[in-house]
Order: structure tokens, then C-alpha cells, then sequence
């Protein structure tokens, strides 16, 4: 979608780590700075996953597109990029150990499970939501 519309992308992990420094996880004040910086921009697209910290991107967009994936489809790509990032055929943030992919795994089984309250907040923005099954 960034490159399509020529729009640049930020992915908000790195605004809540520092990987350039050990994958140290900055200060609220921090990723704040950092936050506000984007949205002054003209354009811009975020990935989130309905973190409260980055509420005022939902409240400041002109459009949300909510990506609908199975289950299944996830856990495999999270399952397929890993074995891409251990293999150096994708590019990673963090060095991929079987300790992270068990992570990722969890932290997608959470995901899933609050799913449903995830898509309830995101209601409120119902004049500019978007569900796109993929």
C-alpha cells in the first residue's frame, strides 16, 4: 500500500524499541516524541494492533483498513518468515532464535484472543473503518 501510494510507511515496533541499541525498549516520553513526529507529516500509514499509546493515530487518520487473516494463515507466516530471517533471505529487527519465534507465536495467540474487543474499539471509527478480508 506505502508504495503504491507513494505514501510512507511506519511500523510502530520501532518506535517502542530501539534496535540500534540492543532492541532497548524507549521511554513513553520517547515514543511520543517520535509518534508526534509522524503525524506531522502530510502523509503517512501506521501498522498497529490497537495499542492505547497509539490511540491518536486511529483518532488522525483518514482511513483505517483492518486486515482479516485466518488463524492459520498467520501462525504460517509467522512461521515462514522466521525460517526466511534464519536463513538471511528476509530482513529481521531483532536476531531470529527459536526463543523469539515461540514468542511470536504467543504474541499471536494473544492477538487472537482479544480480537473481537480489538474490533469493538475500532468501531467507534466506523465512518472511516474498512474490513479487508485477506
Amino acid at each position: 500500500m506505502s508504495k503504491q501510494l507513494n505514501i510512507p510507511n511506519y511500523e510502530l515496533d520501532l518506535l517502542v524499541y530501539d534496535d540500534k541499541n540492543n532492541h532497548r525498549k524507549r521511554t513513553e516520553k520517547e515514543i511520543e516524541v517520535l509518534f508526534t513526529k509522524i503525524l506531522e507529516k502530510d502523509s503517512w500509514i501506521i501498522e498497529d494492533v490497537g495499542r492505547t499509546k497509539f490511540k491518536r493515530g486511529r483518532e488522525e487518520a483518514n482511513k483505517i483498513y483492518y486486515l482479516q487473516l485466518s488463524k492459520k494463515v498467520v501462525y504460517k507466516r509467522v512461521i515462514i518468515r522466521w525460517l526466511k530471517q534464519k536463513r538471511n533471505l528476509e530482513s529481521y529487527n531483532y536476531p531470529p532464535t527459536f526463543a523469539q519465534l515461540i514468542d511470536m507465536i504467543k504474541v499471536t495467540h494473544s492477538y487472537f484472543k482479544k480480537e473481537k474487543n480489538k474490533i469493538k474499539e475500532l468501531e467507534r471509527y466506523k465512518e472511516k473503518l474498512e474490513f479487508l478480508k485477506l
